[in-house]
């Protein structure tokens, strides 16, 4: 089962794992605070207090399991249950740490929800060493510079290879990623990103996995590019350029990580499917860089995104499983572990975002509707916000005409 792969189904749900196996939370909760004793006295009105340091982190889990498997699952979450010792639990929202089960936890079925198991578990927290700590703020970027090394070295392997079968790899490797740069539409708002991208790609004809590893890397930085905005206005007489944005560029490179791992699946040998992998997957860790500095509009959009990049990354490691007893089996299966310790850390990174932005309203509208009325009767509350309100409302519906909003349902970012 997909990690993301019922988010369709149930808007929202959270993707989590334990032991490997993957399952989505609707809820979960987190007991923090201090081990505080209270001694109480014959003939005294006042208690008194010891303090025994920080209470262990308790972390409680409501999770379902969704799918034909549903009873393997079971069988194979049992296990991991009954397995001793410390274990990597994958937070919907805090990420990545080593837990030990604290009690047994329950598996249900229902004859009311067919293919669903449903569980509960509760968690101790394990606190990691100090080194571990620093690991975990950088955890994205460390997880994005891992599937860029490991997808050098998987491109490094077909040098291994007979000279005739990797000449003829790289050469056709080269032309789907020509073609799959000219094929790919520019977002709106991507600037000039994708013609550099071409150029980039066009600048050399690759001789060998390693220079054509090296010309990906190069196109692939322009996505991860962050443009500042500069704090002097320029001159004048300077030529008007239009910045690209976070978006656009993400949604450009993890375009082009499709289509790239996409074409596996007509590669005629394995050396091509490696060398087209190891390029999809690059272009997935420049996204994941420029996310980074995504300035999401709401809640869903940042779902949106979360839910495309992870499931490109389960398309990418499923198609890397296919390695296995091939010549590059041990480069797919760095490449395969490391992609999804990236998608762990974006899901964790992106899921933190997204408490603090707000949500997408649908107000359900029976007949038409002016969008200045509608305005203020969202944001009549902060009048400063109301003239905002009503542009976004234009720029997010797209009327005919700001006086008639059709009737059916209109978007407001609340």
């Amino acid at each position: 089962m997909q990690l993301d792969s019922i988010s369709w189904v149930l808007p929202g749900l959270l993707p989590g794992s334990f032991r490997g196996i993957t399952f989505h939370v609707p809820d979960a909760s987190s007991d923090v605070g201090r081990r505080v004793v209270e001694y109480l006295f014959p003939g005294v009105d006042l208690a008194a207090y010891d303090d025994f340091g920080r209470a262990p982190g308790v972390i409680s889990l409501s999770a379902l399991i969704v799918g034909d498997d549903y009873r393997a699952q079971a069988a194979a979450l049992e296990a991991a249950f009954e397995t001793a010792g410390p274990g990597t639990l994958i937070h919907p929202w805090l990420g990545p740490m080593t837990v030990i089960v604290e009690e047994p936890a329950q598996i249900y079925f229902s004859d009311r929800e067919l293919r669903v198991l449903r569980f509960s578990a509760t968690f101790k927290r394990i606190k990691g060493s100090a080194s571990q700590i620093l690991a975990g703020i950088g955890g994205l970027s460390d997880a994005i510079a891992s599937v860029s090394a490991a997808a050098t070295l998987l491109a490094a392997g077909v040098s291994s290879i007979l000279s005739a079968t990797r000449s003829k790899a790289v050469a056709r490797s080269y032309r789907v990623l020509t073609s799959t740069a000219a094929a790919v539409t520019a977002p709106a708002g991507s600037g000039r990103a994708l013609p550099r991208i071409k150029v980039a790609i066009a600048a050399t004809t690759p001789a060998d996995p390693t220079a054509l590893d090296s010309l990906v890397q190069s196109a692939a930085s322009i996505v991860s590019e962050y443009a500042e905005t500069p704090a002097v206005s320029p001159a004048a007489s300077a030529a008007a350029t239009e910045e690209a944005s976070s978006l656009a560029l993400m949604d450009l490179g993890i375009g082009l990580a499709e289509q790239l791992a996409g074409a596996v699946a007509d590669a005629p040998a394995d050396a091509d499917r490696a060398l087209l992998l190891s390029a999809a997957s690059q272009f997935l860790a420049a996204t994941a860089s420029q996310s980074t500095f995504a300035d999401y509009a709401s809640r869903q959009e940042a779902q949106t995104f979360r839910t495309r990049a992870t499931l490109a990354i389960d398309a990418l490691t499923d198609t890397l499983e296919t390695f296995s007893g091939s010549a590059f089996d041990v480069q797919g299966a760095t490449l395969r572990r490391a992609a999804r310790d990236l998608q762990a850390a974006l899901i964790a990174d992106i899921n933190e975002t997204i408490g603090r932005l707000p949500a997408v309203i649908v107000f359900r509208n029976d007949r038409p509707l002016d969008a200045w009325l509608l305005a203020q009767h969202v944001f009549g509350d902060t009048p400063q916000q109301i003239e905002a309100g009503y542009r976004d409302i234009i720029a997010r519906n797209r009327p005919r005409h700001p006086s008639a909003l059709p009737a059916g349902g209109v978007e407001v970012l609340r």
